[in-house]
């Protein structure tokens, strides 16, 4: 039996921007035969103007749903304010690809990141109408870049960063080495700041034997004077 899997964001609606979505690929392994099976979403129309939905959500969702169908991933991003309450009236949902990326104003950049920013233009503009409904006032369906239908999330970012994971590792076992170098620094440390004390502990001792042999000489050549 075919699994459908569907995914949806959860985005505050209190942010003028929000870039990013977060999503799950669900799998479905054939019993029978052991093999991994691809999940099959229910067919979902592309949008259109006119378009109405019940929320905010419904819309996303239903925008989500069609870019995984089409072979893409989506961005939320503008997010449109009543100036009378402050309330959500329009959003514009993007193709993660809109854009481009600022170059890293740094002068030493440690790795260079996979471009993944093209200046996309795709999206659409849903907006809060009088009936509390949202509607699509604007779609753009073309992309400027090959789609590949049917791919997950995890399979888009893996394309992107193929060699991530390897990183990832090679970094934590870098950290390890390090915690451990510094908890064999901090054991130093203290041994050495425990025999300062000792040594400043025995130095400050001498130097009150000094001070009360001193005062003890003065007083016999005053009592000697007399």
């Amino acid at each position: 039996m075919d699994t459908e899997c569907r995914t949806c964001d959860e985005n505050e609606m209190g942010e003028s921007s929000i870039e990013g979505e977060q999503a799950q690929d669900c799998k479905a392994t054939d019993e029978s035969s052991g093999k991994e099976r691809i999940p099959i979403l229910q067919a979902v129309n592309e949008p259109y103007v006119g378009q109405e939905f019940e929320s905010e959500a419904a819309a996303h969702a239903f925008y989500n749903t069609y870019s995984t169908q089409a072979g893409f991933i989506i961005r939320v991003s503008k997010l449109s304010r009543s100036r009378r309450d402050g309330s959500a009236i329009g959003r514009a949902l993007v193709c993660n690809k809109e854009g481009y990326r600022m170059p890293d104003k740094r002068e030493k950049v440690v790795r260079q990141r996979t471009e993944t920013r093209v200046g996309c233009r795709a999206m659409i503009l849903v907006r809060k109408v009088s009936s509390g409904k949202w509607v699509v006032t604007k779609f753009v369906k073309e992309h400027t870049h090959p789609l590949t239908p049917g791919k997950g999330r995890k399979d888009f970012i893996f394309d992107q960063y193929p060699n991530e994971h390897d990183k990832i590792r090679e970094l934590s076992q870098q950290l390890a080495m390090e915690k451990k170098r510094a908890a064999t620094y901090k054991r130093h440390l203290e041994m050495l700041f425990s025999h300062i004390e000792e040594h400043n502990q025995s130095l400050s001792k001498k130097i009150q034997d000094i001070v009360d042999s001193v005062k003890e000489i003065e007083a016999r050549e005053k009592q000697s004077r007399r």
